[in-house]
C-alpha cells in the first residue's frame, strides 16, 4: 500500500476492534475473503478467556475439558450498495446483543441490534465500544 491509499473501511474496523480486544486476550484480528464477504475473527484462549469474563455462557467448560479450544469473536460483513456492511457480530456463536442483555445491559443490547445492517464506516466506534462493555459486564459476579 503506498503511503496516499487508505486503508479499506473493513482494516480500519478491524483496527478499531483490535484496540480493545488484543488487550484483553485476544490474538489480533483476522480477515477472511469470499465472494462478497468478509469475516473478521478474533480469537483468545478459551481457559484464559473464562477466567477473565466468567459471566459470559461461552466461559462454561466444557466436559471434555478446554484443551486447545479457543473463544472467537466474529464480526461477518457483506457488500451491499457499494459498501461493506456489519452482518452479525458474535461471540462463539452468541449474539451480541442477546449476551450484552444476558448481563442486563438493556440498552447496550439494542444499540447492537441497531448495528446489524449499518455501514461498517459508521460502526467504527459504536462496535468495538458495545465490545468493551460486553467484556467490562462480564468479568465478574455482581
Amino acid at each position: 500500500m503506498s503511503q496516499y491509499e487508505q486503508p479499506s473501511i473493513v482494516a480500519r474496523l478491524q483496527e478499531s476492534i483490535d484496540a480493545v480486544l488484543v488487550p484483553r486476550g485476544f490474538a489480533a484480528g483476522g480477515v477472511g475473503v469470499s465472494d462478497g464477504r468478509r469475516q473478521i475473527l478474533w480469537c483468545a484462549a478459551a481457559d484464559d478467556f473464562a477466567k477473565r469474563f466468567p459471566r459470559l455462557p461461552t466461559s462454561q467448560e466444557p466436559p471434555e475439558g478446554w484443551r486447545t479450544m479457543c473463544t472467537d469473536v466474529i464480526v461477518d460483513l457483506a457488500a451491499a450498495g457499494g459498501e461493506w456492511r456489519v452482518t452479525d457480530v458474535n461471540v462463539e456463536g452468541d449474539d451480541l446483543g442477546q449476551l450484552l442483555a444476558g448481563l442486563g445491559l438493556t440498552v447496550a443490547a439494542e444499540r447492537a441490534a441497531a448495528l446489524t445492517g449499518s455501514s461498517a464506516q459508521s460502526c467504527l466506534v459504536p462496535l468495538p465500544q458495545l465490545l468493551l462493555e460486553l467484556l467490562d459486564g462480564a468479568r465478574s459476579e455482581r
